[in-house]
């Protein structure tokens, strides 16, 4: 049997933070060195300190990341963590978590220290987004989307959303609708241009505070599911918001084409948003990566 060798990636400042952070580590860790594991606990300190450390975690040897933060920590981790032989674990403690809930991982120290002993292991797909302008690649697991909500992730106020939580998104959002100017761009697909003002290029079902853009989207699967509105009409996005958080967009709404696909290129002028991080500006190439990572499941 192979010996694991953990190395545990802690996001400080995920969700509200607070003393006892430190004390839900140590838990953790004496559950897994207990039981013959041995973990070293690496803290990021600034933006993109997540890839580095996964990085640094796969150059040692490791056999098993775990990363206690949000959405946008495990964002970062995976970009070090394609093509390596390093299982993934979510360990909950950001803003929305939705990569954990869909995976139906626990937040307490307890609980994620038995899942990860217990080693259930999913290989989910992930998505590439590539910027032409400068050869840039960002890797998303969730959605990545273009226009709109990359507007709304850039007016989050981090105290804000430290605050309240994944309703920081909310305010942000209904606030920012209230003068957001929707820029047309193109989505093509397999030969087909597609006028959008909006384009969510799906990875799994959930999105955000709840919301389902891409409903038929699976985690493993090899495929993006393509959600593009074309709408200048505010009210119109306000009754998709309403649509999505029913349990999805539904297809024939005017204004909403829904397509598979596995690549996917958008042009235009418009802001592009991965996993709840900006990553760029049109033009974009979209990719689906079937290899992706394997990930601890519960």
């Amino acid at each position: 049997m192979i010996e694991r060798k953990a190395v545990l990636i802690l996001n400080p400042n995920a969700g509200r933070g607070g003393a006892g952070v430190a004390r839900e580590v140590e838990r953790f860790c004496e559950r897994l060195r207990g039981r013959g594991v041995s973990v070293e606990v690496r803290a990021t300190a600034g933006p993109d300190d997540a890839a580095r450390l996964a990085e640094e975690a796969v150059s040692a040897g490791a056999t098993d990341l775990v990363v206690r933060g949000g959405d946008g920590t495990v964002h970062e981790a995976i970009q070090g963590l394609v093509g390596a032989s390093v299982r993934l674990m979510a360990w909950p403690a950001g803003t929305a978590n939705v990569l954990a809930r869909q995976l139906k991982l626990p937040a307490n120290a307890e609980g994620a220290a038995e899942v990860f002993l217990r080693g259930r292991v999913r290989r989910i797909s992930l998505g590439r987004a590539t910027v032409e302008r400068t050869g840039a690649r960002r890797y998303f697991f969730m959605l990545a989307g273009v226009g709109l909500d990359a507007s709304v992730v850039r007016s989050v106020r981090p105290r804000l959303k430290r605050r309240v939580g994944e309703a920081a998104f909310w305010y942000a959002g209904l606030g920012h609708l209230a003068h957001w100017e929707p820029q047309e761009f193109t989505v093509e697909i397999g030969g087909e241009a597609l006028p959008a003002t909006y384009a969510a290029i799906g990875k799994a079902p959930w999105y955000g505070g709840g919301l389902k853009l891409t409903p038929r989207a699976r985690l493993d699967a090899p495929t993006f599911e393509v959600c593009v509105i074309n709408s200048r009409s505010r009210l119109r996005y306000l009754r998709l918001l309403t649509q999505a958080m029913r349990g999805g967009a539904r297809e024939g709404t005017p204004g909403v084409t829904f397509r598979t696909a596995t690549r996917v290129r958008c042009d235009g002028d418009a802001s592009v948003q991965a996993d709840g991080e900006l990553i760029g500006e049109l033009p974009m190439t979209f990719e689906i990566i079937p290899e992706g990572v394997e990930v601890i499941v519960n």
